[in-house]
């Protein structure tokens, strides 16, 4: 397919889109992160007050995405929660957090007979390197999200009502 002749503002309009695209990713991922700092801050200083944005900033803005995922898992498995619900919610969280990187990292491909995508950064490619943002993946993206959102939310709240395995009176493994 011979490529099409653009004129200079069709082309900032195809990456005014581009932009708009990745920046709807980069917010549904931000959001998702965001939900797993308030998760895991509360957890460890519940109620909630002034130390508790002190070890927000001073240790969850700070640690990586991966990391915070990983801290919500174990504190879903230590306070017992539903495993296959918590399978669930990491596969959602994965899901963003690999859209997001992808969208961060890989290189934006300006080919405007083609739709809008990103090209993993390296010299050799194949078709799993190459990312199109399609409104099927944003939906999809955002249906993720939602999941991920939800789940959070809800083990944010069964901690809340229940309380943790701590104060449950249970006896637990680091006592």
């Amino acid at each position: 397919m011979p490529v099409k002749n653009m004129s200079m503002e069709e082309a900032l309009k195809e990456d005014a889109k581009f932009s708009e695209k990745a920046g709807k990713v980069l917010s549904m991922a931000l959001g998702v992160e965001t939900d797993l700092e308030f998760f895991i801050s509360n957890y460890f200083i519940h109620p909630q007050n002034g130390k508790t944005f002190f070890f927000n900033d001073l240790f969850m803005i700070k640690s990586n995405f991966e990391r915070k995922v990983q801290i919500f898992k174990e504190i879903c498995e230590r306070e017992e929660f539903d495993a296959e619900k918590i399978s669930e919610i990491i596969k959602s969280i994965n899901f963003v957090k690999e859209i997001r990187n992808k969208v961060a990292h890989w290189q934006a491909e300006k080919v405007f007979d083609k739709p809008l995508r990103l090209r993993k950064r390296t010299t050799y490619t194949t078709k799993d390197d190459i990312l199109e943002l399609n409104e099927d993946l944003l939906k999809k993206l955002d249906s993720e999200r939602l999941k991920a959102n939800k789940g959070i939310s809800e083990f944010y709240l069964n901690y809340c009502r229940e309380g943790t395995v701590d104060e449950r009176g249970r006896d637990s493994e680091f006592i």
